[in-house]
């Protein structure tokens, strides 16, 4: 089912203790994650108010570090921030030492 941004964000920052990055573009919201040992995880999200659709939303999950499926249920509230917190420093998707 297509998310809206403000939906996703919304699961970030109260369920997942992402905050608002003021650093970068204004086109986008980014928001940002800081966790002990880890790179800063970083992801991005349209001002616009249309739905997001998978291949998006893929992208995005590869931002957070995780797969597509765990990205979903994250948004569904299968996950919690610690189940978030083990996938991103047990086995993040892709690893932290490919960019993209």
């Amino acid at each position: 089912m297509p998310r809206k941004p403000r939906e996703i964000a919304s699961k970030l920052t109260g369920k997942f203790d992402f905050v608002e990055a003021e650093s970068h573009s204004g086109d986008h919201r980014w928001y940002e994650l800081r966790l002990d040992g880890l790179p800063a995880i970083l992801t991005k999200l349209s001002r616009n108010r249309e739905d997001i659709g998978p291949k998006l939303e893929g992208k995005i999950a590869r931002q957070l570090r995780v797969s597509k499926s765990f990205f979903d249920g994250m948004m569904d509230c299968s996950y919690d921030r610690v189940d978030y917190e083990r996938q991103v420093r047990d086995d993040p998707v892709p690893p932290f030492d490919i960019r993209f």
